[in-house]
């Protein structure tokens, strides 16, 4: 009976060290079918299934940006979608086109917004405002 408890303990002991991949995954809802999909701690980007990953993501993947993650997001009731990334990069994605806009620095991003007449209440919230589907 001792040896069972050890082993058991051992083994939970170990998983609790080692943890569970995937644990920290999730998907926030926006709208038109796009979503934050997050799949590590540096894997956080805007897509859609129903979209090509390689055209229609925040950030737009390329080598040289691997490392650029979504920290923040807003959206309007039925066509854009703003994000920031943990680069200062903004981006606009136009739901409707779609089409993705960025990476543009604080400054250009607010011309673009005011451009497009994204209304001021459209703002960046922390994903942790967000509510969360595993």
């Amino acid at each position: 009976m001792k040896k069972i408890r050890l082993i058991l303990s051992i083994t939970l002991l170990m998983i609790g060290m080692v943890g569970c991949a995937g644990a920290e995954d999730y998907e926030i809802e926006l709208i038109n079918g796009f979503k934050v999909i997050r799949t590590s701690a540096e894997r956080v980007h805007i897509g859609s299934p129903e979209y090509s990953y390689d055209k229609v993501l925040i950030p737009l993947l390329t080598y040289e940006e691997e490392g650029e993650y979504v920290t923040k997001v807003g959206h309007d009731n039925d066509r854009y979608i703003i994000a920031k990334t943990n680069l200062d990069n903004y981006y606009l994605l136009d739901t409707k086109v779609p089409i993705v806009r960025g990476p543009f620095t604080e400054e250009k991003f607010r011309e673009a917004k005011k451009n497009e007449k994204i209304s001021d209440s459209v703002t960046l919230k922390d994903l942790d405002e967000y509510e969360k589907i595993r």
